[in-house]
């Protein structure tokens, strides 16, 4: 896969795994377990699960330490997947997605901070919930696996 095409891909996921790290490894491996119903259905837990205890107060703060690394990791761990599916440059693919990583959750904190000025905080993060898995479903867009 040519580069410009990979790029954004990794970014993007890298953004959403910023968001919910789960999405990270998570994308590329649901459209990887097509036909694999149980493996889907764990995937799919995982992510829920995730989604679910964000809402959370005993989650600690995704933009500091060990959590902001470990969302960099999901996201460069999904994109070099992702590369390793399309043909594409693993090294910058996980780079990549591992710089957008932390951009996007700074951006998903300041989101919620936002929206909550007024209005209940959970829509905010179901807000931002949906625009991780749009940006997720736009990374494995051109997967091979993918459902058309």
């Amino acid at each position: 896969m040519r580069t410009f095409r990979l790029l954004p891909r990794a970014v993007a996921l890298g953004l959403a795994a910023g968001a919910r790290s789960s999405l990270g490894p998570g994308a590329p491996l649901w459209v990887d377990a097509r036909g694999n119903t149980p493996r889907r259905c764990l995937i799919a837990l995982a992510v829920a699960g995730e989604i679910t205890m964000d809402k959370t107060p005993i989650v600690p703060e995704r933009t500091k330490g060990p959590v902001l690394v470990q969302r960099s990791l999901g996201g460069a761990w999904g994109a070099a997947l992702l590369a390793r599916d399309l043909d594409g440059s693993i090294p910058l693919a996980a780079v990549a997605a591992a710089l957008a990583a932390p951009v996007g959750a700074v951006a998903g904190v300041r989101w919620r901070a936002w929206w909550s000025q007024g209005r209940p905080a959970w829509m905010g993060g179901v807000i931002e919930d949906a625009a991780a898995l749009a940006l997720a479903r736009f990374a494995v867009a051109d997967h091979p696996h993918t459902l058309r």
